[in-house]
């Protein structure tokens, strides 16, 4: 805690955006970092390894398009409600795997077309990854296929019920339209139309497929999957890296257009 000192003080003075340019930027180490966050710890290390280089991609595209340093990593898995957690955790030992992962994939990122592009992730697909174009109306994520992801099912959590008071829903809300995987595309709530990831994550459901039925004076949701479906299912990945796949196969099979490369330049870090 006595190394923390002096990045704390700074904190306290001048916020915790200052207090990063009291520490020499090294990339993999702030990867590392917001690794932690974004995958459990039981998790198989090629399954880390897959999400290491996800973690990256994202990290060198924000960079690239101009966002600062600061801002990348406080919209890291929990962060952004703690800025002091941050600084903990960054100067703080980390779990092993985490390191490990970094330092067995570095520099390694995902493309397509030469670019780095957005890689999704999420913790358990509903059987099968969705579609990149069909989830985002747009050809610009294309590259993102739906894949089988059929060992979710098999996860804890793959089923999930929650029930919200009548009183707190629209009077009537109406699905209008799925997606190839069965996520609700867009719905009418008192007949106003709502996308449906919107709607999932502003009411606090663990994924947008979903059903709804209204028992009494609650409406009760039944879920499938976990998180938003786009990607890198963690959940399914690590099945893979059970079955002995590596990680550079984990990602070719839920990123089945993209390519791994070795990335030669590393975008400027601004603060």
């Amino acid at each position: 805690m006595l190394l923390l000192l002096p990045y704390l003080m700074v904190m306290g003075v001048n916020g915790a955006e200052q207090a990063l340019t009291v520490h020499t930027f090294d990339p993999e180490e702030w990867i590392a970092c917001m690794l932690e966050e974004q995958i459990p710890t039981g998790y198989e290390l090629e399954a880390v390894k897959a999400q290491a280089v996800i973690t990256r991609t994202n990290f060198y595209r924000e960079m690239a398009e101009g966002s600062s340093l600061w801002s990348i990593v406080m919209k890291s898995g929990e962060y952004g409600a703690s800025a002091g957690k941050f600084l903990e955790d960054f100067f703080l030992k980390k779990e092993e795997c985490y390191e490990e992962a970094v330092s067995e994939t570095e520099n390694m990122v995902l493309t397509w077309n030469e670019e780095l592009k957005l890689v999704p992730y999420h913790q358990i697909s509903s059987g099968s990854t969705r579609d990149g174009q069909e989830a985002f109306h747009s050809q610009e994520y294309s590259y993102l296929k739906s894949v089988d992801s059929s060992e979710d099912k098999k996860a804890e959590e793959y089923f999930s019920s929650f029930y919200i008071p009548a009183a707190q829903m629209p009077k009537v809300l109406e699905i209008r339209e799925r997606d190839g995987e069965g996520y609700v595309s867009w719905l009418l709530a008192d007949g106003k139309p709502i996308e449906g990831e919107a709607f999932r994550t502003g009411i606090g459901l663990a994924s947008a497929d979903f059903k709804v039925q209204k028992i009494g004076n609650r409406y009760r949701f039944l879920c499938k999957g976990k998180g938003h479906g786009l990607g890198y299912s963690q959940y399914g990945g690590n099945c893979l890296a059970k079955a002995g796949y590596g990680w550079e196969d984990i990602l070719q099979t839920y990123f089945p257009e993209m390519e791994i490369k070795n990335i030669v330049q590393i975008p400027d870090a601004g603060v």
